[in-house]
């Protein structure tokens, strides 16, 4: 026989615990709702955008457009006579070689044979952070090695070029005179001075001389040949 069903109001423990659980979740309910306002007004902020890479994954300063862009200055700088704008664009380590001065006074008394005849590149080859450069003039090409230094593509000397600057400039440029491979050098004057005047001196009469016996200089043939000129930025 069960027990007839017991009416009128709960106990006073149960009346407490509902009272707390509507409590708890109401108060969950509101702070569900503040941080869902507050993620709408501010979402969180994308992680930094790393270098956007090329084709292959590489980065775009060693793309090939990024080495032509850089290195065409340089060339333009040597084939247009900026011997010392040239010399900025070296790498920190290869300017210890020859002083900017040093390097500018070299071509002063020994200019090139063909001077603004201009470099044109002709391909690029990328491996790491070298980065070799075929560049042409009139009927010659030669190879030049540029190196990514400082955020930027810079010349790197050749083992020859290194070795050549181990000598004192005016040496450089008598061993050059005596190939063959300096041009002629323009004299300057300062500015405003008058322009020497040669002096007239009567000739004299003389015993006619002995006829000279030609000489086989070791100088080329034909010094406008640009084959002749020494390879490289020399």
């Amino acid at each position: 026989m069960g027990y007839p069903p017991q009416y009128g109001q709960p106990p006073r423990g149960e009346t407490r615990r509902g009272l707390v659980v509507m409590v708890v979740m109401a108060v969950g309910v509101a702070i569900g709702a503040v941080v869902t306002v507050f993620m709408v007004f501010n979402p969180p902020s994308s992680p930094p955008s790393t270098a956007a890479p090329t084709r292959g994954g590489e980065r775009s300063e060693h793309s090939e457009a990024s080495v032509r862009q850089a290195v065409q200055p340089a060339l333009d700088a040597y084939s247009s006579g900026l011997y010392g704008d040239f010399w900025d664009l070296w790498t920190t380590e290869a300017q210890g070689l020859i002083a900017r001065e040093e390097y500018v006074r070299l071509f002063e008394i020994c200019p090139p044979i063909l001077p603004n005849s201009p470099l044109t590149i002709a391909g690029v080859t990328i491996t790491g952070d070298i980065a070799r450069v075929q560049a042409t003039r009139l009927d010659d090409s030669t190879d030049f090695d540029f190196v990514f230094e400082g955020g930027t593509w810079r010349y790197e000397p050749s083992p020859e070029e290194r070795l050549t600057y181990q000598a004192p400039v005016d040496q450089i440029a008598e061993q050059r005179r005596a190939m063959g491979f300096c041009g002629v050098v323009v004299p300057t004057s300062a500015p405003g001075a008058p322009t020497p005047t040669p002096s007239i001196t009567p000739s004299v009469p003389t015993a006619p001389s002995a006829p000279a016996v030609p000489s086989n200089p070791a100088a080329p043939s034909n010094p406008t040949d640009p084959t002749t000129q020494p390879p490289g930025f020399l």
